[in-house]
C-alpha cells in the first residue's frame, strides 16, 4: 500500500517535508506529491533533501495553480532526478499535458493525475495512457471505469467551510475514505491533501477565528479529524489569544484521548506551547499538525499487521 500525500509547495508545506525526512520519519511506502507554487529556496532544500536521503517523492512536472510554471527561468533551479529510481515523473492531465512529462527512467514509475472526464475520455486506450503506472483520480466511477487497474484514490477528506470558526460546529468527523490498512473500491493506492484541503489560495484569507486541526486513528483503525477552534472570533484582532484558546482545548482533548501511535514528537511539539506565553505563528502550527499527520501515517503504515 503506498501512500501519495499532495501537497501545493508552500513554504511550511514543504519545511514540513525537509524535517520529516532529516529525521526518518517517512518511508518508501510515502511517496509526497509537490505541485509547485513558487521558485524558492524551500522547494530545492526539500527536493535535495529527498534525494539525499534517497526518500521517494514526485515533482509535478505542468504545475496548474500560481505562478511557478510561467518563467523557465528559475533563480532556484531543481536537481536532476531523472535518474533516480526513487523519483516519480508526474504531471496533471491538462491542456499543457506533454508525454514527455511522465517519460520515465530506468526503473522509475510514473504517474498522471487526472480529474477531468472529458480530457481523461480522450486519451483513453493511447499509448500514453497506457504507459503511465498510477493515475490518481477522485472516486468517481466513470474515471474509474476508463483507469481500470492504474487507478489510485486522490481525495480531500476535509470538509470544507465558508469560515474557520464554523468548524465549531463539527467538532470531530470522519477523515479517510481510502483506508490505510485495506485498500477499498478497487484502488492501487491512496492519496490526499491532509488537513490543507484541495482548494488552494495564493494567498492566507484573514479569519476572525483560529482552528487548529488534529488527524488521529480510532482502535477500529478508522481515520478521524478533530477541529479546536477559538472563541473570542468577534474581532479579527488578537490572534495570539485565539491560539492560545483553541490549544488549550487541544491540550485538554489530547490529555483524555491521545496515546500509543496518536502521540507524535510533532504533536508534542505543537501541545509545548501551551506551558509557554509565545505564540509560535499560524505558519509553524501549520507545519507541525503536517507533521504529525504524516508521522501518524508512517507508523501504521509501517505496523506489522501479523502482531
Amino acid at each position: 500500500m503506498i501512500y501519495f500525500p499532495y501537497f501545493r509547495g508552500r513554504m511550511y508545506d514543504l519545511l514540513a517535508l525537509k524535517e520529516l525526512c532529516e529525521q526518518k520519519q517517512l518511508s518508501s511506502k510515502i511517496v509526497p506529491i509537490i505541485e509547485p507554487v513558487r521558485d524558492s529556496k524551500e522547494l530545492q532544500q526539500t527536493v535535495q533533501t529527498f534525494i539525499d536521503h534517497e526518500q521517494p517523492f514526485s515533482v509535478i512536472a505542468n504545475p496548474q495553480v500560481s505562478v511557478y510554471g510561467l518563467n523557465d527561468t528559475k533563480l532556484y533551479p531543481l536537481p536532476d532526478v531523472n535518474n533516480l529510481d526513487f523519483y516519480y515523473p508526474s504531471a496533471i492531465l491538462a491542456a499543457d499535458f506533454s508525454s514527455d512529462f511522465v517519460k520515465t527512467g530506468k526503473n522509475q514509475q510514473s504517474l498522471l493525475i487526472a480529474k477531468n472526464y472529458e480530457l481523461l475520455k480522450a486519451y483513453k486506450g493511447t499509448p500514453v495512457l497506457k504507459a503511465v503506472d498510477k493515475v490518481l483520480i477522485p472516486d468517481v466511477a466513470r474515471i474509474h471505469k476508463i483507469v481500470g487497474q492504474q487507478a489510485a484514490s486522490l481525495t480531500d477528506p476535509l470538509t470544507f467551510v465558508r469560515h474557520v470558526e464554523d468548524y465549531a460546529d463539527l467538532d470531530d468527523e470522519f477523515f479517510e475514505p481510502a483506508d490505510w490498512y485495506h485498500q477499498i473500491g478497487n484502488y492501487n493506492g491512496f492519496g490526499d491533501y491532509s488537513m490543507v484541503g484541495h482548494v488552494y489560495f495564493d494567498k492566507g484569507m484573514p479569519s476572525r477565528a483560529i482552528a487548529l486541526h488534529l488527524i488521529y486513528v480510532t482502535k477500529d483503525g478508522t481515520l478521524r479529524i478533530h477541529h479546536f477552534v477559538s472563541d473570542s472570533n468577534e474581532k479579527m484582532s488578537g490572534q495570539k489569544d485565539k491560539f492560545f484558546e483553541a490549544l488549550r482545548k487541544m491540550i485538554a482533548w489530547c490529555s483524555e484521548n491521545i496515546k500509543g501511535l496518536n502521540a507524535t514528537p510533532a504533536l508534542a511539539e505543537l501541545l509545548e506551547y501551551g506551558n509557554h506565553d509565545k505564540f509560535p505563528g499560524l505558519g509553524m502550527v501549520k507545519k507541525l499538525s503536517l507533521m504529525h499527520h504524516l508521522e501518524l501515517m508512517n507508523r501504521l503504515l509501517n505496523l506489522d499487521k501479523k502482531s
